[in-house]
């Protein structure tokens, strides 16, 4: 299968090169790829859509009708094109005045408006009738990080994450948001609920040892080494991120002559990452190898072959 960038190029070639014919065909096709693919396209969107429904709106089946009058008022919201968007809020809420997605992008236009006040009324009043809804409590949680407000976002997310406790994305977001607000202790409690989701995932071993690392201390180091090593073996030795974070924990961990639970000296691993390290840079970055040899000097990293 073709990467995303590639279709949608290919999508937007049909429109450009098709006949006036088929225009519309070539237009619901590139809009219905960037649904799937849940890309945000927002300027291609709000062009290409809006030609779509001021001159083919004849043509669209009713479902798809309001799909991409939805898909086209959010991009119109995104580069700012109110007037659009207000248009077609209007007609969207008139046609489904109880619908939480019609709610969502009234929200979503007064937010873009910067009318705040209204914005968090509407979400509080709708939360009224349904205080377990997703999309309204992750609109909560944008609203708070559109006004700049990072405490507020941090509680709405928190909240959300006790009620919808197996969202994946939810934790991760919470996560970066304690990081931005060097709560260190709270983002580790979120890459461990990551870890339980996905076990199997280098990066999410990698942020939750780099948390670890930032935190300090000696078991906080021999943790996070131990998960900079998960990566590392996930990953075949090719997460160059882990092999750094690997050595510098090893060089910590060295300055109190410290062992880990298997009684093994720190050096030994960080002699291995330091091999591998060269060895990807030769393969991938040869230039920088003289900079890479110069931080494991620096690290006291002994790697064969280098003075």
């Amino acid at each position: 299968m073709q990467p995303v960038s590639r279709q949608l190029e290919t999508a937007l070639a049909d429109i450009e090169g098709g006949s006036k014919a088929g225009a519309s065909d070539a237009i619901r096709k590139y809009l219905q790829l960037v649904r799937e693919r849940k890309v945000r396209e927002s300027e291609n969107v709000a062009l290409l859509g809006s030609k779509l429904l001021r001159q083919y709106k004849s043509k669209l089946q009713v479902e798809e009708l309001w799909l991409i009058m939805e898909q086209v008022a959010i991009a119109a919201i995104d580069t700012r094109a109110l007037d659009l968007a207000a248009e077609l809020i209007k007609d969207i809420k008139a046609k489904f005045p109880e619908s939480e997605r019609s709610t969502r992008l009234a929200e979503m236009y007064l937010e873009a408006r910067g009318s705040y006040q209204q914005a968090e009324a509407l979400i509080l009043e709708e939360l009224e009738q349904a205080p377990d809804s997703q999309m309204l409590l992750k609109r909560q949680v944008a609203l708070e990080k559109t006004k700049g407000n990072l405490a507020g976002a941090i509680e709405a997310l928190r909240k959300y994450v006790d009620t919808f406790q197996t969202d994946r994305e939810a934790w991760e977001e919470l996560g970066h948001l304690y990081l931005e607000a060097q709560m260190y202790p709270q983002a580790a409690t979120c890459y461990e609920e990551l870890l339980m989701h996905q076990p199997a995932s280098a990066a999410t071993h990698v942020q939750y040892a780099d948390v670890l690392y930032t935190i300090g201390g000696a078991a906080n180091y021999q943790t996070a080494r131990t998960h900079y090593s998960a990566a590392i073996e996930i990953s075949s030795g090719r997460n160059a991120r882990a092999l750094y974070g690997l050595c510098a924990t090893s060089a910590q961990l060295r300055k109190g002559d410290s062992r880990d639970r298997e009684g093994k000296v720190p050096g030994d691993l960080a002699e291995l990452a330091g091999q591998n390290l060269l060895q990807l840079y030769s393969e991938e970055a040869p230039s920088k190898l003289p900079l890479v040899a110069a931080l494991l000097k620096a690290q006291r990293i002994p790697i064969a072959g280098t003075t």
